[in-house]
C-alpha cells in the first residue's frame, strides 16, 4: 500500500537550520516538538518563513525526523527515479555494473541501500534494504523507479535489526522478477556467486573494492591466509594477480558450500584450502604449528555497534593483529580492517602499534584504504564513515 504525502509544517529553530544546512540529517525526538503527526508521513521543515528541507517522521524511533530533500518536491515516484539516475549516472562511470547504488545517508537517503548486480547474462538486479518506517511507506515509490531505471528483479533484504527499532517486521524475498540463487557476475575480472537470500546482508561487500584492488597489486608470488573470508573476495583478488596459494577461515556453513564454486568458476580450484572455523582458533593452531605466510588479511565483523563496548572490541582487535603478526613472514604483509564505526582511526592504529611492541616487530605502514567511492562520506555525519584499511610491511627483530 502507498501512502499519499501529505503537506505538514513544522518550523524550526536557528540551531537546528544550521544543523540541516550543513548536511545532518537526523532530527532527535527532543530538538522538534511535534503535535498530530502520523509515524511514516513525510513533513516540511521551515525557518524563518523560507522551506529548509522535508523529512519523514517516525514517534517510535529515537531519531524522529530523517531528512530526505533539500528542494520543495513530492517525495514520489519520479523523486526516487531522478535520484536513482543521478546517482546511477557517477557511480556506474567508476565501477561499470556492479556497485552500491545507494549509500543511505552517505548519498543524502537515510534508511536506505541498494545495490545493484549485473549478471553475465546481462540482467539487472536490485538488492534493497528498506531500514526505516518512513523508507517502508516508500516502498512501492521505490520500486516503481527501480523498474523504470531498467531494473529485471528486485530482492528485498529487509532483516536488519535497525528496523526492530522502528517498529518493523523482519522481511527477505524475491520482490519482482524472476532470478536463480545464487546468480553469476563477473567484478574486476573475477567471477562471484551473489546470494543475497542466504548470505550475508546484500550478498556482497562492495565497500572493500579499492583495497582489494591494492592486495592485488602486492600479491605475486605470495602466500595467503585470509581470515573471515566470508565468499573470499580478497583470496580471489589475491590469486587474479598472482598468489600462490590461498588459505581462507570462516565459520559459515554457508559460506563453506559456495566458496568451492566459486573458486572453481575461476580456474583456482587447486590453489586455496577453505578452513570452516572460528578464526581466533584457526590462527591459534597455525602458530602452535609454527605456519607463516607472505600475506595475512585480517577483516572482521563489527566488534562493537555502540561505545559502551568499544573498549571490548578495541581487545578484540588487539587480540586478533597479535595473533597475525606471528603468522607473517619476516617483509610479508599484515592486512588489517576494521568495519566498527564507532572505533576511530588512530585508535585501531594505536591498538595495531601495541600488537607490534608486544610482538617485537617493527612494521611500514605502506597503505591506507578507506571505503570505496560508492559509500561516499557526508561529512555533516561521522556515522557515514566507518572503514578503516591498513597495509603494513612487518619485520622480525
Amino acid at each position: 500500500m502507498m501512502h499519499k504525502n501529505t503537506s505538514t509544517k513544522i518550523n524550526i529553530d536557528k540551531n537546528l537550520f544550521y544543523k540541516i544546512k550543513s548536511g545532518y540529517l537526523w532530527i532527535f525526538n527532543n530538538e522538534v516538538k511535534v503535535q498530530s503527526i502520523e509515524d511514516g508521513q513525510i513533513i516540511d521543515f521551515y525557518y524563518d518563513r523560507k522551506f529548509v528541507a522535508k523529512a519523514y517522521y517516525n514517534s517510535k524511533s529515537k531519531i524522529a525526523f530523517r531528512v530526505i530533500n533539500f528542494e520543495d518536491k513530492e517525495i514520489d515516484s519520479e523523486f526516487w527515479f531522478y535520484r536513482f539516475k543521478n546517482l546511477y549516472e557517477w557511480k556506474s562511470s567508476v565501477y561499470g555494473d556492479n556497485f552500491r547504488l545507494v549509500y543511505s545517508e552517505g548519498d543524502f537517503l537515510p534508511g536506505l541501500i541498494i545495490d545493484l548486480f549485473t549478471t553475465v547474462d546481462g540482467k539487472k538486479i536490485a538488492v534493497v534494504m528498506l531500514l526505516t518506517l518512513g523508507i517502508e511507506r516508500q516502498k512501492e515509490n521505490i520500486f516503481k523507479a527501480l523498474k523504470k531505471l531498467g531494473v529485471d528483479c528486485i530482492i528485498e533484504r529487509s532483516d536488519s535489526n535497525l528496523r526492530k527499532l522502528e517498529g518493523l517486521e523482519l522481511r527477505r524475498g524475491i520482490e519482482f522478477g524472476k532470478i536463480e540463487i545464487p546468480f553469476k557476475v563477473k567484478i574486476d575480472d573475477i567471477y562471484f556467486l551473489i546470494d543475497p537470500l542466504n548470505g550475508q546482508k546484500t550478498g556482497y561487500y562492495f565497500d572493500q573494492t579499492e583495497n582489494r584492488r591494492f592486495l592485488k597489486s602486492i600479491s605475486q608470488g605470495a602466500t595467503v591466509l585470509d581470515v573471515f573470508s566470508y565468499i573470499g573476495a580478497f583470496s580471489l583478488y589475491a590469486l587474479k594477480g598472482g598468489a600462490k596459494f590461498v588459505e581462507l577461515v570462516d565459520e559459515s556453513a554457508f559460506v563453506s558450500s559456495v566458496i568451492p564454486k566459486i573458486m572453481e568458476l575461476n580456474n583456482f580450484q587447486t590453489k586455496y584450502i577453505f578452513h570452516n572455523d572460528n578464526a581466533f582458533t584457526k590462527m591459534r593452531e597455525f602458530v602452535s604449528l609454527g605456519k607463516s605466510f607472505s600475506i595475512v588479511i585480517l577483516d572482521p565483523p563489527s566488534f562493537t555497534k555502540t561505545k559502551e563496548k568499544k573498549q571490548n572490541a578495541l581487545k578484540a582487535y588487539f587480540d586478533i593483529n597479535n595473533i597475525a603478526l606471528r603468522l607473517v613472514q619476516n617483509g610479508g604483509y599484515l592486512v588489517s580492517s576494521s568495519c566498527s564505526q564507532k572505533v576511530r582511526e588512530e585508535e585501531l592504529l594505536d591498538v595495531i602499534r601495541s600488537a607490534f611492541f608486544k610482538q617485537g616487530v617493527i612494521g611500514s605502514l605502506v597503505y591506507i584504504g578507506k571505503q570505496s567511492l560508492d559509500h561516499p562520506i557526508n561529512l555533516a555525519m561521522e556515522e557515514t564513515n566507518y572503514l578503516k584499511f591498513f597495509v603494513f610491511r612487518i619485520y622480525h627483530r
